[in-house]
């Protein structure tokens, strides 16, 4: 079992291995370019990422060489096509996914969102003893729960709306409020590290403003966030950076440098390189530069700018 997974057997016949848990993915050997420089510049605040890492489930190459670390205090979207890498990438980070080759660099727990619930809502268990299970990091099972945790998941469950379902039996949930009890049990946790697949699917717009606040409180108080996403017109008004895949790394940057809106778009006209993204809006991402382009730094090797997604190596061809 993973050293820094939450797990409990009280829960095995529900729930799969890691599910319950907050991870920190194993870190072996990073590279001084990828690793200490970039972790170091972040000023001791939590970074995730991953140098040249790649992961096939047998013949079918779902990422092909990955370079990428992701700063703390800006919101992150990953967007790109269905079958993209978008999820496995989220799950390798996690440390749920096994690299075929190349290594994860994480500073952090990190708490891990699904795209989809991956409990049994038939589990005999209330709204609050869900969100409760989002201690156990720290307390390391339900049994050493005191008042202190409860109350904190009472606070949680007020600001996802949901103070008045404690009690309610998970089962009993609608598909919105289940989505906000995931959220209240991610507020519990208090990872400073946070990736969420696809968290605004299928719920309301009540909903989603309220998620999207708590996205923003995260981003304020320096946290790594990482979203995948398939709203683009959102992704560019809400998000700070985004990382297009398919397959591979395509482009990183801010939303107005890697996508654009219709076809052709106005770097196409200049004999620019356009990869088809899927979702809202019908946009194209620009294609990255070299090899050796690393984002977010300003010409002649100036100060980086804050934040961003920071990019090297093999993930660019």
């Amino acid at each position: 079992m993973h050293p820094c997974v939450v797990h409990d057997s009280f829960f095995r016949l529900a729930l799969p291995p890691g599910w319950l848990g907050t991870h920190r993915p194993d870190v072996a050997g990073a590279p001084a370019a990828l690793g200490a420089r970039l972790l170091g510049s972040a000023g001791g605040r939590p970074v995730i990422g991953c140098q040249d890492l790649s992961v096939h489930f047998g013949p079918n190459v779902a990422l092909d060489r990955v370079s990428a670390t992701f700063a703390p205090g800006v919101l992150c979207a990953v967007v790109g096509p269905n079958g993209g890498g978008k999820t496995t990438l989220l799950r390798a980070l996690a440390g749920l996914q096994k690299p075929s080759t190349g290594k994860i660099v994480c500073d952090g727990p990190v708490a891990y969102l699904s795209q989809r619930p991956e409990t049994d809502h038939r589990f005999p268990m209330c709204v609050e003893e869900y969100v409760l299970t989002g201690t156990w990091r720290r307390t390391g099972d339900a049994r050493r729960l005191g008042r202190d945790e409860v109350e904190r998941a009472h606070e949680a469950l007020a600001r996802v709306g949901l103070a008045d379902k404690r009690m309610q039996a998970l089962e009993a949930l609608s598909g919105g409020q289940w989505q906000r009890a995931r959220f209240a049990r991610l507020i519990v946790e208090d990872a400073p590290i946070v990736l969420l697949d696809e968290p605004l699917t299928g719920i309301d717009l009540p909903s989603a403003e309220l998620l999207l606040t708590l996205l923003d409180q995260w981003r304020s108080e320096g946290r790594t966030v990482v979203t995948v996403l398939h709203d683009l017109p959102l992704v560019r008004e809400r998000f700070a950076h985004v990382a297009v895949m398919a397959g591979r790394l395509v482009s990183t940057g801010t939303p107005a440098e890697c996508l654009h809106g219709g076809l052709p778009s106005a770097d196409s006209a200049a004999g620019g390189t356009h990869a088809g993204l899927s979702g809202a809006g019908g946009y194209t991402a620009r294609v990255a530069g070299p090899a050796s382009a690393v984002y977010g730094l300003p010409p002649h090797g100036g100060a980086r700018a804050p934040g961003a997604i920071t990019t090297s190596g093999g993930g660019h061809r």
